[in-house]
Formats: C-alpha cells, sequence, structure tokens
C-alpha cells in the first residue's frame, strides 16, 4: 500500500463501498439467504403496500386489511416519507430489496463514521478502522431485522459530523446539515432512535464544551475576552447549535410526527410509563459479547441471554477493546469519546442504573420502553475510542503494511462473526420457504374464497400464513396485524371478543381459522359491513362502553358512547353497502325512524360521515367500532377517511426542508 499522502480522496471511500459489499454479498445474492423476523413479518408488507398504492397515485392513509381498519400512515413503522427508500420504493419492494436497504445503510454508517474520524484529525486507515467496527458491529447484525432502527442509527454519525463541522466554523450550513441527518433519523421509522442519537448529540457536545479552550470566540476578536465571558459564549454557540439541529429535525420529521403522536395518543402504549420500570435494559453478562461472540449462545442456536436475542449482541471485533482502551489511554479524543459512550452505556442500564430516571426526565423519553436500542451511541463511541487507539500505534510505526493488516484484519474478524457465522444478521433459508409458500397457501384458501365485504378472524401472530402482517400481501380484511402502536380500544375489543365470542358478529367476521384444529370454519352469525342494530344502549363513560362488551349481542343491541342523541331505534330498517373502497363506503338505508347506522370498521379520529350534502357526527358504537345517526326515509350515508395531522406535517416538512436546503447551500455563518 503506498503512504497515504499519495491515496486519492476516493480510494478509501471506494473501499468502504467494496467491503460492504463483500460483507452484503451472501445476503443479496443467495437464494439460500432471506430476510427474516420484523423484516419479513412487518416491514417488507408495509413497504410493499404503500409503494404498490403511491405507483398508481393512491395514498393510503387508511388501510382495511389490518385490526378491522388502521391509520396506516400514522404509524411510523412505514417510513413511507423516508427519502431514501423511494428509490426501492420505485423499483419495486421485494424481499431482496429490504436487504438491499440494509446494505445500502451500512455504508451510510461506514461513510458517516469514516469522514466523523477524519473531521476529528484522525489518519484516513484509522478512520477506516472505526468505520468497520462501528458500521459492520454487533448492534448492526443483531438488529438487521429491525429495518426501521437500522437505518436510523446509521444517520447518527453524520450527527456529530455535522455538529463538529458547525462547531468549527460555517455553523448555519452544518446546523441545517445536521438538522437533515436529524430529520433522516425520525423519518426511518423509530423514533426512539432519534432521540437516542440526539442524546449522543448532547453527551459530545457536553465533551466539546469541556475541551474547546480558546477555540471559538465572537467573529472579529483576536484575543480571547474575559474568561467568564468566553465561556458563556461557548455555550450559548454550542447549546444554539444543538438546539437548531433538534428543531430542524423535528420540523423535518413533522409529516410523520404528528400523525404518529395522535396515533400513540389512541394506542396501547398510551398510558405506558417507563420512568420507573421498563423492559429490555442492558445487562452485564451481555457485555462478554464484546469479546467472546458467542457468549449467550446466539451464534450455536442455545440462546441464554435476556429475553429478545436482537437486542444483545455487541460484538465488533476482536481488537476492539484494546485498540479503544489504549484510546481511552493515550489519545486526545479520550473524553468526547467516553463522554458518548459510558454516560450512555450508564442510562441503558435501565432505572436500576440511576442515570435514566434523570433522562426520563427529558420530553418523551419516558415513554420508550427498551433503552438497550440504544446501544449504537455506545458502539460510536467504543469506535472513536478504538480508532484513536489505532491511530496512535499507526503514527508510532508508519507502515503501509501495518495500516493494511489492520484494515484487513478487523474485517475479516467482523465479517466472519457477524455475518458468515451469525443467524441474527439473516436467515438461512429462502423467503419462499420460510414465508412465502405459506403466504401462497393462504391466497389460495383464505383470501380468494373469503366472502365479499367480511373479514377473517385468526389467532394473533399466526406464522402459518406467511408474514405476520400477509394481510397487505392478500388484500384480506382481517381482524389481526402485527404493529407496536395497536388501536387501543379495539384491542379492548378483540381481548373482550375472546370471552364473548357474539362480538365476532358485529365485527363483520365472516370466516374463522381455528387455533386448535386448523380448520377454516365459517361464522354463521356475521352481521353485514352495515346495519341498524335492533335496539341501541347510551353508555356513559369509557369504563362502562368496556363493561357492556362481556354481555353484548351485537345482533339483538348496541351501545353508544356518550354524548349521542336519543334514539328511536326502527327495529325493522335496513341497509346496504353500494360502494366500498380501502378508504371509503357508501351505504344505502331506509329508516321509518331516526336511527343508528352501525359501520362495522375501528373507529378512529379521522373518520367523516355525509348523509346527502350534509356532515353527520361520527359516534362511537359498541366500544371500538363506528356508526351515525340518520334522519327517516330513504338515504345514502357516506364514510370517508381523512387524517387530521398529514396536511399541517407535510406543510411544516415541506416548508422546513425548503429552507433547510438554501441554509444548507448559502450558509456561511
Amino acid at each position: 500500500m503506498a503512504p497515504s499522502r499519495t491515496i486519492p480522496a476516493w480510494a478509501p471511500i471506494a473501499l468502504l463501498a467494496l467491503l460492504v459489499i463483500v460483507f452484503y454479498w451472501t445476503p443479496l445474492t443467495s437464494s439460500s439467504a432471506s430476510i427474516q423476523w420484523d423484516a419479513a413479518d412487518m416491514h417488507y408488507p408495509l413497504q410493499r403496500y404503500f409503494a404498490e398504492h403511491a405507483l398508481r397515485g393512491d395514498i393510503p392513509f387508511w388501510t382495511p386489511y389490518l385490526f378491522s381498519g388502521f391509520p396506516f400512515l400514522a404509524n411510523p413503522e412505514a417510513a413511507a416519507w423516508y427519502v431514501p427508500h423511494w428509490p426501492l420504493f420505485l423499483a419495486g419492494v421485494t424481499p431482496r430489496s429490504i436487504q438491499l436497504e440494509l446494505a445500502l445503510h451500512a455504508f451510510l454508517a461506514c461513510l458517516g463514521t469514516y469522514l466523523l474520524l477524519l473531521a476529528l484529525k484522525l489518519r484516513r486507515s484509522a478512520a477506516l478502522t472505526g468505520a468497520l467496527l462501528y458500521a459492520f458491529s454487533g448492534f448492526f447484525a443483531g438488529h438487521s431485522s429491525h429495518v426501521g432502527l437500522f437505518c436510523a442509527a446509521a444517520w447518527f454519525p453524520w450527527l456529530l459530523l455535522a455538529y463538529r463541522r458547525a462547531a468549527d466554523g460555517a455553523a448555519l450550513r452544518w446546523m441545517a446539515l445536521g438538522g437533515i441527518a436529524g430529520g433522516m433519523m425520525v423519518l426511518a421509522g423509530y423514533f426512539q432512535t432519534a432521540m437516542y442519537g440526539f442524546l449522543g448529540l448532547g453527551l459530545y457536545a457536553v465533551a466539546d464544551l469541556s475541551t474547546a479552550g480558546g477555540r471559538f470566540l465572537p467573529r472579529g476578536q483576536r484575543e480571547p475576552v474575559a474568561k467568564n465571558d468566553h465561556r458563556r459564549y461557548l455555550m450559548l454557540r454550542t447549546g444554539g447549535i444543538v438546539a437548531g439541529m433538534l428543531a430542524a429535525a423535528i420540523a423535518m420529521g413533522a409529516i410523520q410526527i404528528l400523525p404518529g403522536l395522535e396515533l400513540t395518543a389512541n394506542s396501547i402504549r398510551a398510558n405506558e410509563e417507563y420512568s420507573h420500570a421498563t423492559e429490555g435494559v442492558l445487562h452485564w453478562r451481555p457485555l462478554a459479547t464484546l469479546v467472546a461472540p458467542d457468549t449467550l449462545g446466539a451464534l450455536s442456536g442455545d440462546y441464554r441471554g435476556p429475553a429478545d436475542v436482537t437486542q444483545y449482541y455487541f460484538y465488533a471485533g476482536v481488537l476492539l477493546l484494546p485498540l479503544a482502551v489504549l484510546g481511552a489511554v493515550k489519545s486526545r479524543l479520550r473524553l468526547p469519546a467516553l463522554l458518548v459512550a459510558v454516560p450512555a452505556a450508564w442510562y441503558l442500564f435501565g432505572p436500576a442504573g440511576g442515570f435514566y430516571r434523570v433522562g426520563a426526565l427529558l420530553p418523551g423519553m419516558h415513554k420508550v420502553r427498551a433503552p438497550i436500542q440504544g446501544w449504537f451511541v455506545v458502539a460510536l463511541g467504543l469506535a472513536m475510542l478504538a480508532a484513536a487507539g489505532a491511530g496512535w500505534i499507526l503514527e508510532r510505526f508508519p507502515k503501509p503494511w501495518l495500516a493494511a493488516a489492520l484494515v484487513v484484519l478487523v474485517f475479516i474478524d467482523v465479517w466472519y462473526w457477524n455475518s458468515a457465522r451469525n443467524p441474527l444478521a439473516y436467515a438461512r433459508g429462502s423467503f419462499t420457504e420460510l414465508y412465502g409458500s405459506g403466504e401462497e397457501l393462504a391466497r389460495e384458501r383464505v383470501a380468494a374464497k373469503q366472502p365479499p365485504l367480511s373479514r377473517f378472524d385468526a389467532p394473533r401472530h399466526v406464522v402459518a400464513l406467511g408474514p405476520l402482517d400477509h394481510p397487505l400481501d392478500l388484500n384480506l380484511e382481517a381482524t389481526y396485524g402485527y404493529f407496536s402502536l395497536e388501536p387501543r380500544v379495539y384491542d379492548e375489543y378483540i381481548e373482550a371478543m375472546a370471552r364473548n365470542p357474539k362480538l365476532r358478529d358485529g365485527l363483520n367476521v365472516g370466516r374463522v381459522l381455528n387455533g386448535r384444529t386448523g380448520s377454516l370454519d365459517p361464522n354463521p352469525g356475521v352481521l353485514p359491513r352495515a346495519y341498524f342494530p335492533k335496539s341501541v344502549r347510551t353508555v356513559n363513560s369509557e369504563a362502562e362502553s368496556l363493561k357492556a362488551l362481556e354481555t353484548l349481542d351485537p345482533a339483538a343491541q348496541s351501545t353508544v358512547l356518550a354524548p349521542a342523541p336519543a334514539v328511536r331505534q326502527d327495529p325493522a330498517a335496513s341497509a346496504s353497502a353500494v360502494a366500498s373502497g380501502e378508504q371509503s363506503c357508501r351505504v344505502r338505508y331506509h329508516a321509518a325512524s331516526p336511527s343508528l347506522l352501525k359501520f362495522a370498521m375501528a373507529w378512529y379520529p379521522g373518520w367523516r360521515a355525509a348523509i346527502g350534502s350534509s356532515e353527520a357526527p361520527v359516534l362511537r358504537v359498541d366500544h371500538a367500532l363506528m356508526g351515525v345517526m340518520v334522519p327517516a326515509g330513504d338515504g345514502e350515508v357516506s364514510f370517508r377517511f381523512r387524517s387530521n395531522y398529514f396536511g399541517l406535517g407535510l406543510a411544516i416538512t415541506l416548508a422546513s426542508a425548503l429552507g433547510l436546503g438554501l441554509l444548507a447551500w448559502r450558509g456561511n455563518g
């Protein structure tokens, strides 16, 4: 290898691209490799569903295929507005394209870390080493099935790089670029990852303040002002950069954040509180995987660690810790790297560690249930230390062969343990074998034979029918789905349905998968998608509404949550759906008196009803479904879904993208 001063600037970047291709060659090309778990069960169906609709000019704000109706685009895990995915959406989403997303973001993580380490004045070979130790670390191997988390963590080095450049000069331009990087972390679909990223940025900024010395002075001043004034100036500048990047990231992500907050407020997570008790925290035993990858049996298949093996695999090469210790002892980067890694690791121990309780005071952090997902912050801190240690060695032994040997050794090590031997990185089997054959069977035996305008009911997380979100692929209206933000009132309905099977009739279930026998059984009591209950009772509270489900017979009676108008139900009223789309429905009716028309679709804010040209209030019926009061006579009701916050979020995102783009282009302050 030639001395570093003769190597073109593009050569290390090309080398990183080549190493990414080698690292991901098998999962990208082999017919005996596949995405798995959440990547197959959730991310693939979500992306495919959105891409197919978007390509035909239809934006799927609502889908009828999951949870008896669900606000599709409010779900952050859909990552519909994450720009780096769009070329693959246009090309057509396949299981292989999901794997390509991972490979592309591994390169993004490599390049960002490499450029960050160069900005920290490390030599190229040391920066290459650090890039490999981060982007090919156990965190990314373990989270290869969590596509949104993987993609968001790939932007973290870019966040620190933008701060570093902003702090060194051209603050407006790099603050804008940092806001864009933070916005990409938000839009990737795991908002908590962006929160951890900005927590890491805050820790790095604190370290930067303590080492800044006289680097920053007010514009035009050549000599330091009074020490206290100078410190105040540094604090204001640093705080302004971090706050500006955070505000820009939130504005960039508004198109997802605003609908996502509404969904969260109506989900099973709405009342969760994790400031004092949580799950998914760091334990001492998994730290041994930093030096011995199969300590907990994750690679051999005999896993003996905490629940969820994907969260507790940290191996990043046998040289990581020795080089990191050397960097901590010998390098000037010890303070910023340690102040990123150590407090972050302390936080990950959860409430029992103490520091987590302080972090939980920050807005939104008390809602995050698995702090262990923030390990990527620790991983980058360790990679920075290891790169500094490698730089110290290479400065004292400036041999080209040594630099090359270090990069090659690190790569072979992480490739073997985190790809070739690692069952967390990808499944050892084809997608067809693992998921496709089951889904094809479901297409033939379930979807093709499902009675029109009726739902299919099955036990939750049924794996025999393909990916867990297979109803999206099959266009099968189902009572179940696989997301973390299931609407709360619907979840309560389904739980009550397990005790009161008559609720299945009111949910418009035409067929049921028998969990004991595996047979597909018709539901003889199925009620239409839209119908008039025989009688109506008003319930005055959520608790009363929920309690009524225990004995409710939807064929005989429905409940309406107050406030609701008085009802004199016509027991002979009739209704029929004349047009039904994924986000709307039209119903013709006849009623001798003003009556409640029930629409068996999951209730959610954003549904509108109109009788002729007049708007009508949408009522909560049977706790989790919808209805509308219709006047006597013959008429037609139209139901349609419109997101409450998409328009505002879109406007904020577009305006911020334009503003940040202009600042990135012209900003130099």
